[in-house]
């Protein structure tokens, strides 16, 4: 531990040392500026500052607010649909959405952050329990970018995978006049008969501007062809979403405020699995779901000063609660039984963090030197209660399966995390190549507290307190072959430290004799990634082709089973460290005008995953894939069009640890036909009819972990021919 304090002493000088020299550093932030051509598109994810896609060593996806409204987008899987690479981390059809995976790696090892601030992780217990990830909607969305492969030089723990970056509105993107603008969308889809409405409406004036925003959605079950609609779990869905933000114009900067609130209400009739596996003997079953999470922001995007020429500094704090309750009949036994089970569970955490950048001239050579921090303090609990009623002898017991509730899986823990990183980009010569150092500290202190519940239930367990330090380096090469085109390479480190719920756990079923113990030796998962591509443009093409080779070490297996230990009597289970997996793949995208009104994009990917321990695929990497659009415009623009073809290769055949075969899904394709009219400048009007062919198919990546005859399996097939309509209207 105090090694640890020293190294941070060294890394903290380092830093200080570096804001010192670009203090000094000759003014270039004009000319850097300019290097950005109006027309270009423009990401913030891949450097935390702005910079043009091919300004990018590396691949990032860029979705507006018109193209989020173009595919009619309403949540996080429809902004996936057309995203290849990129899928929904989504095996329930009760809890929600549990992340994004890209190139394979999903769940917490994708960081997904609101406005720059990392929201919570996923965790989840049993069959009853599981928090998702707070993906309830995208109504308060402007923009989302999507970062491929490992991030954590810039992001930290939890971007093994990439990072998913949503932006929320701002008032500048609803003002219509210099005073005030208001900006109202309402949506249907027949997919799960669903309602849709944000409004937003912005005020300015002098050097002050606000914004407040509110969306709501409203949905049942979602259809799924092949199934007839009684044989679904029936749901009914609420959601609603508040944003407020207040901007402060002055000599130094732009001062923002904000607040965000997010709501998710989910009542499910669990009908899918009664009557098989451990519900044999289950009647009823019923779900009574509430998520709730809040953040508040204070950023200050400064002007040119001593410490940096641009970027900003931001102090956040932020709130997310899951409250579960499930009610289970067991009206097949002999003495029926009415079982409550209840989960509750609290993440809250609150920090600083600066991303600050400054032109450098030094011995001839151009730079951009961007660095910055990100500290963070967080504690996280959760709680299960359960009682069970004996509808023969009328007595109720608050012990299940040998459990006595109430109980915690982990003790209350605090989580402290801190990230220093440097990166620089060097031209090496006009118009050559530029060469993007980088490099960052991590340092990860996980403390569990004094908690008397889990003491009391768990007084054998032994707890660990955890410290974690590690460096984690970037480079990157990107190198102009002409005004059209570039060719670039990078290489990157990933890191994932270890979660409190696989370091501490408390699990103990006396009645089937297991145990689960806790694994003070469990190390960071680890990452790294060389992605190499060529982009090249004209003024009607655009190609780019892009080829990595993803390497993961000591992934984190929780909870696996280490065989019966003689002494105690007990099967001991442990989350331990796997040695090494290999993802690695091809991805090509290609857009042409054909005509004024004609253009076509296409874009293939091709991955593979191997886990070298075992020789085996990765159910989580998704077969061969493509999609290809032609797109229409009328000539007057009062209209435009959109078909696109869909198309995913059958999965392999894969076997989960006991050799038992596991769902394949068969491969598919089908169209989508999207159209746009714009009666006028403030009016737009969408609508959408999607699997045309009303095909049954699946998504490999939502059922690649489930056996062959699981009962959910059906119903997880994606919805057959539907509709949806969309209105935007600005004033």
């Amino acid at each position: 531990m105090r090694e640890s304090h020293s190294r941070l002493k060294i890394v903290c000088g380092a830093l200080m040392f570096a804001v010192a020299g670009t203090a000094t550093a000759q003014q270039n932030s004009t000319e850097s500026e300019s290097e950005i051509h109006p027309d270009e598109i423009i990401t913030v994810v891949a450097h935390r500052q702005a910079r043009a896609l091919s300004e990018i060593a590396g691949t990032v996806s860029v979705l507006s607010d018109a193209e989020l409204a173009r595919d009619l987008v309403f949540n996080a899987s429809d902004l996936v649909r057309y995203e290849i690479g990129v899928e929904l981390d989504d095996s329930s059809n009760r809890f929600g959405y549990s992340g994004f995976r890209i190139r394979g790696v999903g769940g917490n090892r994708t960081a997904i952050v609101v406005d720059q601030v990392a929201i919570a992780d996923r965790f989840a217990v049993g069959s009853f329990s599981d928090t998702g990830r707070g993906l309830l909607d995208l109504g308060l969305a402007n923009r989302v970018e999507i970062l491929r492969g490992p991030a954590s030089t810039l992001y930290g723990s939890d971007a093994l995978g990439g990072v998913v970056a949503v932006h929320t509105l701002d008032p500048e993107d609803v003002l219509s006049t210099s005073e005030r603008g208001t900006r109202l969308r309402l949506g249907f889809g027949s997919d799960a008969d669903r309602g849709y409405g944000r409004v937003a409406t912005a005020y300015s004036s002098g050097n002050h501007s606000v914004l407040l925003a509110g969306a709501a959605t409203v949905r049942d079950e979602l259809a799924a062809e092949g199934v007839n609609q009684a044989a679904l779990d029936p749901q009914d869905i609420k959601q609603t979403g508040a944003l407020l933000k207040w901007n402060y114009l002055n000599r130094y900067g732009e001062i923002q405020l904000s607040f965000d609130a997010l709501r998710e209400e989910r009542e499910t009739q669990v009908i899918h699995s009664l009557g098989t596996g451990r519900q044999a003997s289950t009647t009823a079953l019923f779900g009574d779901d509430e998520r709730y999470e809040w953040r508040s922001i204070l950023r200050f995007a400064t002007d040119p000063n001593v410490f940096s020429e641009r970027g900003e500094w931001r102090v956040f704090v932020q709130q997310a609660q899951t409250r579960q309750n499930s009610f289970e009949e067991r009206g097949r036994l002999a003495e029926p039984l009415s079982i409550y089970r209840g989960f509750r569970y609290d993440y809250s955490s609150y920090g600083i963090a600066a991303d600050l950048e400054s032109d450098v001239n030094f011995a001839g050579l151009k730079q951009r030197l961007g660095y910055g921090f990100e500290w963070t303090q967080a504690e996280v609990w959760d709680e299960r209660d359960a009682w069970q009623f004996n509808q023969s002898t009328q007595q109720a017991t608050k012990t299940l399966l040998g459990e006595t509730f109430p109980l915690r899986d982990f003790p209350r823990s605090e989580i402290t995390e801190l990230g220093i990183y440097l990166h620089d980009e060097i031209r090496l010569w006009n118009g050559g190549p530029t060469l993007s150092p980088g490099l960052r500290y991590e340092y990860y202190d996980l403390q569990t507290q004094d908690d008397a519940l889990f003491k009391a239930r768990y007084p054998d367990t032994d707890l660990t307190d955890l410290t974690h330090a590690a460096w984690l380096p970037k480079l990157g090469l990107l190198w102009p072959l002409s005004d059209q085109a570039e060719w670039f390479a990078q290489y990157a480190r990933g890191y994932r430290a270890p979660p409190f719920a696989d370091v501490n756990v408390g699990l103990y079923y006396p009645q089937f004799r297991v145990l689960a113990i806790a694994n003070p030796d469990l190390k960071p998962e680890r990452g790294s990634t060389l992605e190499t591509g060529v982009r090249w443009r004209s003024s009607d093409s655009q190609l780019s082709v892009t080829a990595y080779h993803n390497r993961f070490s000591d992934f984190i297996d929780s909870r696996a089973a280490q065989g019966f230990d003689l002494q105690r009597q007990l099967l001991i289970f442990q989350s331990v460290n796997r040695e090494q997996v290999v993802i690695e793949g091809v991805e090509l995208s290609w857009q042409q005008q054909w005509h004024r009104d004609w253009s076509s994009e296409v874009w293939i990917d091709y991955s593979r995953g191997e886990d070298r321990t075992t020789s085996q695929d990765i159910p989580t990497v998704s077969p061969p894939s493509m999609l290809a659009a032609a797109n229409y415009q009328a000539p007057s623009g009062a209209w435009e069009s959109r078909l696109i073809l869909r198309a995913q290769q059958g999965q392999k055949q894969l076997y989960d640890a006991d050799a038992e075969a596991l769902f394949a899904a068969p491969g598919y394709a089908t169209l989508d036909w999207l159209l746009q009219w714009y009666p006028g400048d403030q009016l737009q009007l969408g609508f959408g009819v999607f699997n045309l062919t009303d095909r049954r198919y699946w998504n490999a990546a939502q059922v690649g972990n489930y056996p062959q005859d699981d009962p959910i399996v059906p119903i997880l097939s994606a919805a057959g021919l539907n509709v949806r309509a969309t209105l935007n209207y600005s004033f």
